[in-house]
């Protein structure tokens, strides 16, 4: 999986930082933006293997909106992506089997941050083997 790109969008520069080098570690091309309208620049611009993805941002769904419009473009629907959030999934009903429905939140797996750097490799990894 060395050199495949991954964009990271989260609010917090503490996640960027850190997650950014944790996935560098792992040999990922790492590109981050705070907010997903540099996000989706980044996204045109670079066109990335992979997406991860906050919930929360400038408003608590900006991630699962911006989730959505990749999805309507047909350019960018086939992006896989990690939704991450501090918000427990219990509390949201959310779900983070590849193998259920994620349709209505647009997204192939949700973690629960803190992100484990093992587990988020893991799921890099399941969604990068299964590209066409």
């Amino acid at each position: 999986m060395s050199g495949k790109r991954i964009v990271i969008i989260d609010d917090d520069p503490s996640f960027l930082e850190i997650t950014g080098a944790i996935l560098r570690r792992f040999g990922y091309k790492v590109l981050t933006a705070s907010n997903t309208q540099d996000g989706l620049r980044l996204i045109e611009e670079e066109q990335p293997d992979l997406l991860v993805l906050d919930i929360m941002m400038a408003t608590v769904d900006e991630g699962l909106r911006f989730a959505v419009k990749l999805r309507q473009d047909e350019a960018l629907r086939k992006l896989p992506i990690i939704i991450v959030s501090a918000q427990p999934e219990s509390e949201k009903g959310y779900t983070r089997s590849v193998d259920e429905d994620l349709d209505w939140i647009a997204a192939d797996i949700f973690m629960e941050k803190p992100v484990d750097p093992q587990a988020l490799r893991h799921n890099i990894e399941l969604l990068l083997k299964r590209e066409p």
